[in-house]
């Protein structure tokens, strides 16, 4: 059962700020309690907590709330079936933290639904195959558990397309095909960059692609006739609805400075464009520390910010920096900021880019 916390007024603005943001975690939970709690409510509030649980974690770890928090987090997580492929809030680290702290001081029913909740997160870690059949579970698990909510439902396909994009595994690109071509699947649901994926791989099954079983190319033709005959589905950009609050903290400000280097976003970037041009002169492995240097800021950026939708290109960048150098020290970096973009940004550009490197 989900659970609240009160909070008591903050006067702090920051879009980063414990008190502010557990304010909107407050007001995420009465409007998913108003509504009875469908899938979208309960994606929001749980988006609202891990927001606010990474602020206090980050901001304030002393504070009697981040332990409240910490519980909560656990408790929307398995209500919710967290899934870090399926998951939009890019804050794993958030997750597993929380997920150590309860199992660690939390009550036995909340430390035994923490411990499941690690054991699923490392078996993740250490293989793309278990990590693409978690999300195809816990998609399935949520459109039983929702009642086949339309916004659960799509998340079936969702799956499907990540799983895909993460392994290349064809088992994942026929369930896509045939959950998408279900008569009941919402489809005018399916967010980009899922949506033009799926219609894409189907144009390539109509037209000649290999690969493709006749299953395939009979179910490819189905989705096609719906689009055709489906105006909602002719229309490019669709995009997940996020509440305005939620919107403003999610780009970092220019003038806020991050890690051992204190840089900027735009420092940042300048630095990834500093270090290649070294490493043209060719310094190579003499750019590894401060390749390391320059990830402290990155990381700190991006726990403070996940939601930054300048993140998945500053991160692609950095990753094919850390290759260039292909230094003992950089190699794991390398490997930890590639799962970091196809796991947690799943649904970028960057992370089908990257997938297909």
């Amino acid at each position: 059962m989900l659970v609240a916390l009160s909070f008591a007024s903050a006067s702090a603005v920051i879009e980063t700020d414990p008190g502010v943001l557990s304010q909107t975690m407050q007001r995420a939970y009465e409007e998913g309690a108003k509504k009875g709690w469908p899938f979208s409510a309960t994606l929001y509030y749980q988006t609202t907590v891990f927001d606010a649980g990474r602020s206090f974690a980050l901001f304030k770890p002393a504070d009697p709330h981040y332990a409240e928090v910490a519980a909560i987090a656990i408790q929307v997580a398995t209500d919710a079936h967290y899934d870090p492929l399926l998951n939009d809030d890019a804050s794993l680290w958030y997750v597993r933290d929380a997920a150590k702290w309860v199992q660690e001081h939390g009550d036995a029913d909340q430390a035994k639904k923490a411990s499941a909740l690690l054991d699923k997160i490392v078996a993740g870690d250490a293989d793309p195959a278990a990590l693409a059949r978690q999300a195809e579970d816990d998609a399935i698990a949520n459109a039983t558990a929702f009642r086949r909510d339309p916004d659960s439902l799509i998340q079936i396909v969702v799956a499907d397309v990540r799983a895909y994009n993460l392994t290349l595994d064809r088992r994942y690109r026929r369930l896509m095909f045939l959950h998408a071509s279900e008569p009941t699947m919402p489809l005018t649901r399916l967010p980009d960059p899922e949506g033009a994926q799926l219609f894409a791989i189907a144009d390539e099954a109509l037209h000649g692609g290999g690969g493709f079983t006749e299953t395939d190319r009979f179910e490819a033709k189905m989705l096609d006739e719906r689009r055709r005959t489906t105006p909602a589905l002719q229309t490019t950009g669709r995009t997940r609805s996020v509440p305005n609050e939620v919107r403003l903290s999610r780009t970092a400000p220019a003038d806020e400075y991050f890690g051992r280097t204190r840089l900027s976003p735009l420092g940042a970037g300048n630095e990834i464009i500093r270090i290649n041009k070294y490493l043209d002169a060719g310094w190579g492995k003499r750019m590894a520390q401060d390749a390391l240097y320059l990830e402290s800021s990155l990381e700190d950026w991006q726990h403070q910010y996940p939601h930054d939708p300048t993140l998945p290109p500053r991160l692609l960048a950095f990753y094919r920096l850390l290759v260039r150098i292909d230094d003992v020290t950089t190699q794991p970096e390398a490997k930890k900021i590639r799962n970091l973009v196809l796991v947690q940004y799943a649904g970028s550009a960057q992370a089908r880019e990257l997938a297909a490197i």
